[in-house]
């Protein structure tokens, strides 16, 4: 009986340690990825834009989101993750054609996919339940 008590905290305090750790990342990562964003749509919604920053500032979103999704890809559908990147990709696109409406509405549905991948992933009781 003591044995199996021992064993079932430990399986709790692993699992309750690997969500914070990934929950971290999480967070961490949608911070990160709305600063970048928000560059991208400053540039581009100036009085006078200014196409290379934006073109930089865009790139600099994709990339970083490739180096953050091979880390979230353990925890996180698959699905998900290539619907911000189908959103990047876009965003990139518009910025280098200058369709810069089509750019901030590229930039709010990623925006909204990584909110939705955010609260999907946060330790609340409506994701228990």
């Amino acid at each position: 009986m003591y044995k199996e008590f021992i064993i079932c905290i430990i399986v709790l305090g692993l699992i309750f340690g690997l969500n914070y750790i990934t929950q971290k990342n999480t967070d961490d990562t949608v911070y990160i990825m709305y600063e970048n964003l928000e560059k991208v749509r400053k540039d581009i919604l100036e009085e006078n834009p200014n196409k290379e920053l934006a073109i930089e500032h865009a790139h600099l979103a994709y990339d970083k989101w490739e180096e953050e999704d091979d880390k979230m890809a353990y925890y996180i559908e698959h699905d998900e993750l290539e619907k911000v990147k189908t959103a990047l990709t876009s965003v990139r696109s518009f910025v280098e054609v200058e369709e810069y409406s089509d750019g901030v509405e590229a930039i709010d549905k990623c925006m909204y996919i990584l909110d939705h991948i955010h609260e999907r992933e946060r330790f609340s009781l409506d994701n228990i339940l």
